[in-house]
């Protein structure tokens, strides 16, 4: 059952009375006024999460609109329901146009009634959350953090495309964060103080997903929850062969028939899939159809493998965030540390290197640096495997001229990668003149995951 609160303001004690009977059987709290000043009063004691406001109070035929303006001018985000037994559609129009989130015509439907007020909650709940989120997720900007070519374009795209209503595509691998760009993007649109709607489609093995996602004739689902704001739709890729055709149905015409009720939304779809899409849509396991619908804007994000000049600013901003984030304070990294940091291939990619400060600044609790036995143990042992001549059973078969060339192919290479392809970079951590290396890489056939550069 529900607990939120409906304020009721009406000058009719009928009206009042049998408003509060039909909430409170459905679990609402009820409080009544009978004007502004008693209406006014239980708002600044104790703010309603929803008010139902009659148009016509004590013979004044815009009392309501009055009061709704004046609600506004407290800045208040409560929705408001205008009431009123002398509807018209342009008097509707202008309670809307003034703030109101919808307008109910006397005598009520009961289900009418119901509805209206589940959603205009669900939404001011939704409302109150982006609000927090606004504070709380220090991970949406993390995308320009950095040096590698996406880090440093990236802002750039986002002015481009979040205040438009486009349909985003995100393309990423796991834990690089799509979710936290998808929220970058709404944040930055005209459609910031709306609702932003995260769901996983992965979630669609659930039989009542598709209810979730639509709504029934008698409830709304998380596209209409997300009316006016942005509806992230994570693991796209992952959606039902049904819900696919629904959800093309509604891109296409913006109106989806659920049993006998029609669906509509005004909301942005941004969505992310962590599969080869081509090749899902080589094998019909997409809808092609609805992936142009939803292509109009794509954006591939790059692994944390294929950008580590970004890793040293990505372990950096979450130190200097450790104390907001982890509840623990930040401290230096030893250099035998950055360079396990800087080679490891990060398979969990951003949440993963997150993860790792965190885990690394508690297992240093007791010491004044992070050093190479505070991080977690995988990290070594990957890195100790990129060195193929610390096999020692490779190392005593190989007179001591071979084994020379191979640590130093195995060396270069992953210093090499370390800094990106940065040859100056790399020259001046390994104490060799430029030229010496470049010549040293020609003779040794040493080549990079990344474009070797000479800056």
């Amino acid at each position: 059952m529900s607990s939120e609160t409906i304020l009721i303001i009406d000058d009719e004690a009928e009206v009042r009375t049998l408003m509060s009977d039909v909430l409170a059987d459905y679990g609402y709290d009820t409080k009544s006024a009978e004007n502004e000043q008693s209406a006014l009063s239980i708002i600044r004691s104790s703010p309603p999460d929803l008010i139902f406001l009659d148009l016509w109070i004590e013979d004044d035929e815009s009392a309501g609109l009055k009061i709704l303006e004046k609600l506004r001018k407290m800045h208040l985000e409560i929705p408001v329901i205008i009431i009123s037994g002398h509807g018209t559609i342009e008097v509707a129009v202008q309670a809307i146009q003034r703030g109101a989130h919808d307008f109910l015509e006397k005598p009520f439907v009961i289900d009418r009634l119901l509805l209206t007020c589940k959603q205009a909650l669900d939404i001011y709940k939704l409302r109150k959350e982006v609000s927090a989120l606004k504070s709380n997720r220090l991970d949406a900007g993390l995308f320009s953090v950095g040096k590698s070519g996406f880090a440093t374009t990236i802002q750039l795209t986002l002015d481009k495309i979040a205040p438009v209503n486009s349909r985003v595509f995100i393309k990423s691998k796991v834990g690089i964060g799509a979710d936290a760009l998808a929220f970058e993007i709404h944040k930055q649109s005209n459609r910031r103080d709306s609702p932003f709607i995260h769901i996983n489609c992965f979630s669609d093995e659930k039989k009542d997903f598709s209810a979730e996602l639509f709504g029934t004739e008698k409830s709304y689902g998380y596209i209409e929850k997300a009316n006016t704001g942005t509806l992230f739709l994570e693991d796209i890729t992952r959606l039902s062969k049904i819900c696919q055709i629904k959800l093309l149905q509604f891109l296409q015409d913006g109106v989806c028939l659920i049993g006998n009720r029609k669906m509509r939304s005004d909301v942005r779809v941004i969505c992310s899939s962590n599969d080869d899409v081509d090749m899902l849509l080589t094998f019909s396991k997409f809808n092609q159809e609805l992936f142009y619908r939803l292509n109009i804007i794509c954006i591939d994000i790059p692994s944390l493998k294929d950008r580590r000049e970004d890793i040293i600013p990505l372990i950096n901003y979450y130190l200097s965030n450790s104390e907001s984030i982890f509840g623990l304070k930040a401290k230096s990294f030893a250099e035998d540390a950055w360079a396990i940091l800087q080679t490891y291939d990060w398979p969990g990619n951003i949440y993963q290197l997150k993860n790792v400060v965190e885990s690394s600044l508690i297992n240093s609790i007791k010491f004044n640096e992070v050093n190479k036995d505070s991080l977690p143990p995988g990290l070594t042992s990957s890195t100790r495997e990129k060195f193929t001549i610390l096999d020692a059973a490779k190392l005593i078969s190989m007179q001591i001229r071979k084994a020379k060339e191979c640590f130093e192919v195995d060396y270069l290479r992953a210093q090499i990668d370390r800094f990106s392809g940065n040859i100056s970079r790399t020259a001046e951590f390994i104490g060799m003149e430029r030229s010496a290396l470049h010549r040293k890489l020609k003779v040794l056939g040493i080549t990079s995951d990344k474009k070797i550069t000479k800056k």
